[in-house]
Parts: C-alpha cells; structure tokens; sequence
C-alpha cells in the first residue's frame, strides 16, 4: 500500500468517518483507480464550495433515487444526516426527484400529438385550461409553459389537471428553500438528459436567484452520481474480486 493511499485513507476517515466501501474494493484492485475514484468524489462531489454540503448531499440522493442506484441512496443518505440534513428536508428532495420523472413521461407527447389529432377526437376545455395556465404562470412566475403541457391539456383534461396540482406540490415543499427544491430538481433532469425538464427548472432556479457557480456544482454532483452508477452497481463484483486477491 503506497504512502499516498494511506493518505487518502487518513483523510477519507476523518472527513466522512469511513472509507467509502467501493473505494476500499478498488484499493484492494488497483491503487491508482481507487486513488482517482476518490478525486473525483472530492473534486465532483464532496469538494464542491458553491453550494452547502448539506445541499450537495441532498443533490447525490435525489440524483442516486431517479436512477435506482439503492446502495448510492442509503451512503449519500448518511452523508446528509452527518450534514444536518433534517428529514422534512430529504422528503422534499424526494419530492422533486418524482415530480422530475413523472414529468419527464411527457416529453413525447408534443411530437406525437398530431398523430392522436389525426386519429382522435381530443379535449377541448380551452377555456378552463387557459384560467389554469394563468394560475400556474402567476404562481410560478414563469412567462412561458413547456409545450408538453398544452400537449397534454389536448390529450386528456383530466391527466393535465392533475399534472398542475401535483406540481404546484412543488412549490411547497416541507423545509427545503425553494432555490434548493428547483437546484435539485435541475440535477436530477441533468442525470436523466430531461431537456424540457432541465430548461424548466434551470429557468425557475435563476429566476428566483440561482447563481452560475451553483449551477455548475449541480451538474458536477450529477455527472459524479451518474457515472458512479458502474461501480456502485457493480460492488458486490468488486467486493468478490477484491476478496480474490488479483490485484494490478
């Protein structure tokens, strides 16, 4: 074991408390991935001086819950409790990772609308829908809608009423700021390549006052959570390699 791992090792215990499970298979694998695996966790994630630890680990599980990472849910998990993260405040961070997805199902629907058009005969509650969208913009703030709402307000008026109830849900959250809901709700868009979704909540971050600087530790923890996917994935093949002392 190199002197520079040790190191790593010494800081890794009196920062996070522990090692981090994968990056200890990795060490037992090879130094030089496991030493790189834990740059990226500081330098990506951890490292990041935009935005509060507490924030950044908030980011990490609702990043990790979009994309069914399970192991990656329960480690960021402790890491919010070390930050003082409170639970009202992880459920927001929930509820804007369900919301992101169930708005995500969408985008499709303005490409595929002229096909329901041809064939069906589709809602037309004009003028309900039109006092709805005023109500969202006024409450939102926002000048202009994502096109798959008035998609889908063609496609079925009921689907498109309990669409805006659950996203004015949103908009009130339990604990979490709203700066903080919208900054998670953009990461977890950014970690699921949801343009509609990304445009949305990265318009209603700025809007209320979101900074440039946190914006890109959003998408850096986004970018580290995703790709981490392949080894957390992958840990319990890494924990039997490591056990079977091939080492490179």
């Amino acid at each position: 074991m190199s002197s520079e791992f040790k190191e790593m090792e010494e800081y890794a215990r009196n920062t996070l408390g522990q090692v981090p499970e994968i990056v200890g298979y990795l060490g037992r694998l090879n130094e030089s991935l496991a030493l790189e695996q834990f740059r990226e966790n500081i330098a990506l994630y951890l490292g990041r001086n935009n935005v509060s630890k507490k924030i950044l680990s908030l980011i990490a599980i609702a990043v990790s819950s979009a994309n069914g990472q399970n192991n990656s849910v329960s480690l960021h998990f402790r890491l919010a409790l070390k930050f003082g993260a409170e639970p009202p405040e992880i459920l927001d961070a929930l509820k804007a990772t369900k919301m992101v997805l169930m708005s995500n199902t969408m985008s499709t629907l303005p490409s595929t609308l002229p096909i329901m058009e041809k064939n069906f005969h589709l809602s037309d509650e004009r003028n309900e829908v039109e006092k709805i969208i005023r109500n969202v913009k006024r409450e939102s703030g926002m000048d202009t809608l994502p096109e798959t709402l008035t998609a889908l307000s063609r496609i079925s008026f009921n689907l498109f009423a309990e669409h805006v109830k659950e996203k004015s849900e949103l908009l009130h959250p339990l604990s979490l700021d709203m700066k903080s809901v919208f900054l998670i709700a953009y990461a977890v868009s950014v970690s699921i390549s949801s343009e509609v979704c990304s445009k949305t909540y990265l318009s209603q971050f700025i809007r209320i006052g979101g900074t440039l600087p946190e914006i890109e530790d959003a998408i850096s923890v986004a970018r580290f959570i995703s790709g981490n996917r392949a080894f957390i994935s992958s840990s319990e093949i890494l924990k039997k390699l490591s056990e079977s002392g091939f080492q490179k």
